[in-house]
C-alpha cells in the first residue's frame, strides 16, 4: 500500500502546476512566463514543477492539451442511419463556434501568432493539441455521414475545411486582431445558418 500512498498527492500538485500555467500563460504570454511564477502560484517549489514537467516547453505545451482537451471534451457525436443529420451538423457547428469564441481560445490563438512570428518550434505542437484536435473531431462526423449516406462522399479533411470556413470567413481574422467584437448569440445563429445553407446545397445527396 505504501507504493501507492504518493500518488494522489502528486496527481493533485501536478493539476495544480496544470492550472496555474495555464493562467499564468494566458495572461502573460509564452516568453513573459517563467517556472517561479508557476510555482509561486501552484504553491509547490520550482524543483516540483520541473520534476513533473521537464522544462518551459513541455509545461506550455501540457497546458495547451489540456485546455484544449477540456473545451472539446463533449461527447463524440454517433450518428445512426435514423439520425437527423442537419440537427446534428447544427449541434457541431454551435458547438465548434462555442469553442473557438471561448475567451480562453481567442487568447490562445494570440498565443499561437506570438510563437508563430518567431518560427518557434513550438507552433505546430500547440497547432496539432488545438486546431488538429478540433479538425479530427470533424472529419470523425463527416466520416460517419458518408457512410450512412447522408451527404455525398469526399474527403472529409475537405468538407471540415468548407465548413468552417463558411461559419468564420474574414470576420475571424478581424476579431482575432480586435478590430471587430466577438460574435452575438444571434449572429453566431445566422453564421450557422448561412454555412449549413451554401454546405448542403453542395453536399446533401440529390435524389
Amino acid at each position: 500500500m505504501q507504493i501507492h500512498s504518493g500518488r494522489p498527492k502528486d496527481l493533485e500538485k501536478r493539476a495544480k502546476i496544470l492550472q496555474a500555467a495555464k493562467s499564468i500563460f494566458l495572461k502573460m504570454g509564452y516568453h513573459a512566463t517563467n517556472m517561479n511564477q508557476i510555482a509561486k502560484a501552484a504553491g509547490v517549489t520550482k524543483l516540483t514543477v520541473y520534476n513533473h514537467f521537464q522544462d518551459k516547453a513541455n509545461l506550455f505545451i501540457c497546458a495547451i492539451e489540456e485546455s484544449c482537451e477540456e473545451s472539446i471534451r463533449a461527447k463524440q457525436f454517433e450518428l445512426t442511419a435514423e439520425s437527423d443529420f442537419e440537427q446534428a451538423l447544427y449541434l457541431m457547428c454551435h458547438r465548434a463556434l462555442s469553442i473557438i469564441y471561448l475567451p480562453e481560445a481567442l487568447k490562445l490563438d494570440c498565443l499561437l501568432f506570438e510563437l508563430a512570428a518567431e518560427q518557434s518550434p513550438l507552433t505546430q505542437q500547440f497547432f496539432d493539441a488545438s486546431h488538429t484536435r478540433m479538425c479530427n473531431v470533424w472529419c470523425d462526423f463527416f466520416e460517419q455521414a458518408i457512410a450512412f449516406k447522408f451527404i455525398q462522399a469526399d474527403e472529409p479533411l475537405k468538407l471540415t475545411d468548407l465548413i468552417m470556413s463558411l461559419m468564420l470567413g474574414i470576420r475571424h481574422h478581424k476579431v482575432l486582431l480586435g478590430l471587430d467584437p466577438v460574435p452575438t448569440a444571434i449572429e453566431i445563429e445566422q453564421m450557422i445558418e448561412q454555412a449549413m445553407e451554401f454546405f448542403l446545397l453542395k453536399y446533401q445527396p440529390k435524389n
